[in-house]
């Protein structure tokens, strides 16, 4: 009788309180490629560090692509094997996928760490900027089904660790500039090696970040044409100390009209750049208090999302961190403060045996709160072996937002993929089959990708918005899009970046629950002009262009 109670409890959860569903997806639907990265047992750091994932309609046919990143070894790194290549997915719109990677000239073999998906010069065509270890490569869309390598005399070819990239207008002047996020200064000649001065609870592992060189990060600014300046030093984001980058994301944190930056370092403080308005920016982390944790402690910054998950008009911060610390939830008090609300929300507890990559503050059940999803996954396969109940292989968890600020880990009643315990980098986020639905595609390190595909039967309503810029940016990167339905008032901004070194879809999603129509939409372009849309229908893709 026991058992059926808590089957009837746990059915009556899924049905009534709003549980999301996914379905996992993977060979059988084409996604094919394993993602290399050095060796099964991970004696350095840089197989262990993966890459990220990336979500792009190259094609313009109404349907997001998948861009995966693959790596190579290190007896590979010298002389890239050419069948560990990077993979462009074309969604065919049936459930499947088709590998177009060299026909579409986007194979690129170095050892990939992330990708940037970005128009980088407003021809409505989605571009590629691969981020390596070693030499970067920028891929212009050539608008019919095919790219071109024009990382020559760009100034993006920046030859380091290089771990994420995201990019937004911080100079008004209508195109996309790039932050550019260096993990270490790691020689392929010199590399550190495993032993009793490197070991995580007591267990020799691979070494770093700490007592490695970090390598800094740089912002480039886009002159068009596919070429970039360094400007660094002059925006006022030279770092005095090159910490461990890997994750940045843009977003308007105080509601001043301009883009600020977020980055999440490793084992070092991390940064928030606010923006001054006059083409400089202020590095204020600790003034902010994101810099730190709640009881002053650096943590191991990777994964990140600005978002808004208490509907109160102000941009959050969530950040991915390492196993036996907690993953970050700091809530924006709209002071230019924010308090690390890890704990009361509900996350800390539950995230501290996890080592945490891809983020996101999305709606998945479509209830006008943003959930929160995490991906997982340890770098130290000889962890399995020690008995500190932690595992490599480890299950993503999901967070349901209870609203009040309260977060539910409903992981386990999500469905198998949920459940599915695997050693996962990358996360992205959209909808790709087009059923108003966020789904999540995965880069798992050593195995094929997995694509979880939402299928909640819950019946709320959503609508997607996908805007372009005109005087502004043409993926409108930047923009502040408010819906109002009922009391219920949300705000979401386009990105380009975040997550963990991937991108996202560009159209913005936002669930409306119960109501099938919206009161107002409110757009505010990067330009400064404000578009406002009245008593709009629910469950549609919008497209939505900045007026001239």
């Amino acid at each position: 009788m026991k058992k059926l109670l808590v089957l009837f409890a746990g059915l009556w959860i899924s049905g009534q309180s709003g549980i999301p569903q996914f379905q996992e997806l993977r060979q059988e639907a084409g996604l094919s490629v394993v993602i290399v990265s050095g060796a099964p047992d991970k004696h350095y750091l840089v197989e262990s560090v993966g890459g990220g994932i990336g979500i792009i309609d190259y094609d313009r046919d109404g349907w997001i692509d998948i861009y995966v990143v693959n790596g190579q070894t290190l007896d590979s790194f010298r002389n890239p094997d050419p069948a560990h290549y990077n993979r462009l997915y074309r969604n065919l719109g049936d459930g499947t996928f088709e590998d177009v990677s060299r026909q579409a000239g986007v194979d690129d073999i170095g050892w990939g760490k992330g990708v940037l998906v970005a128009d980088l010069n407003s021809d409505g065509f989605d571009d590629l900027y691969i981020l390596n270890w070693g030499p970067n490569v920028l891929y212009r869309n050539n608008g019919d089904g095919t790219f071109t390598n024009v990382t020559v005399n760009s100034g993006l070819d920046d030859g380091q660790w290089s771990s994420a990239a995201a990019a937004a207008d911080y100079d008004g002047d209508g195109d996309l500039d790039i932050y550019l996020v260096n993990y270490l200064d790691y020689d392929i000649d010199h590399l550190p090696v495993e032993g009793k001065f490197c070991s995580y609870r007591e267990i020799p592992v691979a070494c770093g970040p700490r007592g490695l060189k970090g390598a800094a990060d740089r912002f480039f600014r886009n002159d068009g044409n596919f070429v970039f300046t360094d400007v660094t030093r002059e925006t006022g984001m030279e770092e005095q100390s090159a910490y461990y980058g890997l994750g940045a994301v843009w977003g308007d944190y105080d509601n001043d009209g301009d883009q600020d930056l977020y980055v999440a370092n490793d084992s070092t403080p991390n940064y928030l750049y606010q923006n001054q308005g006059n083409g400089r920016f202020l590095e204020v982390g600790a003034e902010a208090g994101i810099a730190y944790s709640d009881d002053g402690r650096e943590q191991a910054g990777m994964g990140v999302d600005f978002g808004d998950y208490d509907n109160d008009g102000w941009l959050d911060i969530a950040v991915t961190n390492f196993s036996h610390d907690y993953n970050t939830i700091y809530r924006n008090t709209g002071t230019g403060y924010f308090i690390d609300a890890s704990f009361s929300s509900g996350v800390a507890a539950v995230t501290q045996p996890d080592l945490s990559w891809g983020v996101s503050f999305s709606d998945f059940n479509n209830d006008g709160l943003k959930d929160l999803f995490i991906a997982n996954g340890h770098i130290y396969p000889q962890v399995d072996s020690y008995g500190l109940n932690v595992f490599y292989h480890q299950p993503n968890r999901l967070f349901l937002n209870r609203g009040a600020g309260k977060f539910e880990d409903i992981s386990q009643l999500a469905g198998e993929g949920l459940k599915a315990a695997r050693s996962t980098r990358g996360a992205a986020f959209g909808d790709f089959n087009n059923d108003g639905l966020l789904d999540i595609v995965l880069a798992e390190l050593d195995d094929t990708p997995t694509l979880l595909l939402n299928q909640t039967k819950i019946g709320n309503h959503w609508i997607l918005l996908l805007l372009e810029g005109t005087r502004s940016n043409r993926n409108a990167v930047g923009s502040r899009i408010t819906v109002q339905t009922g009391g219920i008032r949300q705000i979401r901004e386009v990105q380009a970046g975040g997550s963990y070194a991937g991108s996202n879809d560009f159209r913005a999603h936002f669930g409306l629950g119960n109501d099938s129509r919206i009161d107002r939409i409110e757009i505010r372009w990067p330009s400064g002009k404000l578009s406002v849309l009245e008593d709009v229908p629910a469950n549609q893709i919008l497209k939505l262009t900045e007026p001239e």
